[in-house]
C-alpha cells in the first residue's frame, strides 16, 4: 500500500511540474538551468574548460550566503559573470589591482568575498600538491562513467576536494561546495546527452537540496529515509543517499526530471 502511495504522489507532482513549469521540459526530460543562463558545457563535443568555471562559478553562488536562494543567485550570476572568468581567476595570483578588482565585485555585488577565495581556489589551488582544477577534470574525464559505483566514487573524490575528511581548509573562508557537487554532475549529464557523452549515473546527479531532503524523509510526502539516519552517517553518504532516491523516484522512463520537480513542488507548497 505505502509503495502505491509513494507512486501517485510521484506521479501527481510530475503532472503538476510538467504543467505549470513545461518550460523546463523537453521530450519527457529535463532541460540545463545552466544553459538557460548562458553556460554552454558543449563546445564541439568536448567538455568547455571557460564555460565549466562558469558552472562552478553558479554552483558556488548557489552553495554560499546570501545567495544560495535560486533567484538571487541566478541574478548575481549574470551581474558578474563577465569578469568572474577563468582567464581572470588565473591572471590574478600575479596582478595586484586584477585581484583587488575582484575582490571589489565579491564585496560589492555578492556580498561575500569569502566566494571569490573558493574560486581562486578552484583555480590556481594545491590539494596534497596536486592543481584542484587539473584533478577535477581528471575526475570528471575518468573511467567507469554511468556505473553506478564507478560514479558514487567519482562523486566523493570531488566533494572530499571540496570537503577533506580532516576539514583542513585548503581556502581562507566560509563559502565551501556542498550539495551542489550534484549539480555540477546534472549540468553537464544533461547538456551532453545528445552526444551519450558524460552520461553519469542519475543517483549523482540528483541535488538534494533543503527542499528536496524534506520532502523524501517527511512520512507525510514520501518518508523514504527517516531523518534519523542522518546522524550515524559520513555527510557526503547521507547526500548520495538522498539522490539516490530522488533519481529511483524522477530518472526512470519515460521521465528524466531529476531534482527539480520535488523542488518546486515543495518550495511551492504543493506537497
Amino acid at each position: 500500500m505505502k509503495g502505491c502511495k509513494i507512486v501517485q504522489k510521484r506521479n501527481q507532482i510530475i503532472n503538476w511540474f510538467l504543467r505549470k513549469h513545461k518550460e523546463w521540459v523537453r521530450d519527457n526530460k529535463l532541460v540545463s538551468w545552466a544553459e538557460k543562463l548562458g553556460i554552454r558545457l558543449n563546445c564541439n563535443g568536448t567538455l568547455d574548460e571557460s564555460q565549466l568555471f562558469h558552472l562552478f562559478v553558479l554552483a558556488i553562488l548557489w552553495n554560499s550566503r546570501p545567495t544560495y536562494r535560486a533567484e538571487k543567485g541566478e541574478e548575481v550570476f549574470l551581474n558578474i559573470k563577465d569578469e568572474s572568468t577563468l582567464s581572470n581567476f588565473r591572471k590574478a595570483p600575479g596582478d595586484d589591482n586584477l585581484w583587488r578588482v575582484l575582490k571589489e565585485i565579491a564585496d560589492r555585488k555578492i556580498g561575500n568575498p569569502s566566494v571569490f577565495n573558493i574560486l581562486n581556489f578552484v583555480t590556481n589551488g594545491k590539494v596534497n600538491n596536486y592543481l584542484v582544477w587539473v584533478r577535477v577534470k581528471e575526475i570528471l574525464n575518468s573511467e567507469g562513467m554511468g556505473a553506478k559505483n564507478f560514479d558514487e566514487n567519482r562523486l566523493k573524490r570531488f566533494y572530499y576536494i571540496f570537503n577533506p575528511k580532516n576539514e583542513k581548509r585548503y581556502y581562507k573562508g566560509d563559502a565551501y561546495l556542498t550539495k551542489k557537487v550534484f549539480l555540477i554532475f546534472r549540468e553537464i549529464r544533461i547538456q551532453f546527452r545528445n552526444l551519450g557523452k558524460y552520461q553519469y549515473h542519475p543517483a549523482i546527479c540528483c541535488v538534494p537540496d533543503n527542499h528536496v531532503e524534506d520532502a523524501i524523509t517527511d512520512p507525510a510526502i514520501f518518508g523514504l529515509i527517516s531523518k534519523s539516519e542522518k546522524y550515524g552517517m559520513e555527510r557526503v553518504e547521507w547526500l548520495l543517499k538522498i539522490s539516490e532516491k530522488v533519481a529511483e523516484l524522477f530518472c526512470k522512463p519515460p521521465y528524466e526530471l531529476y531534482d527539480l520537480p520535488i523542488f518546486l513542488a515543495h518550495k511551492s507548497r504543493i506537497i
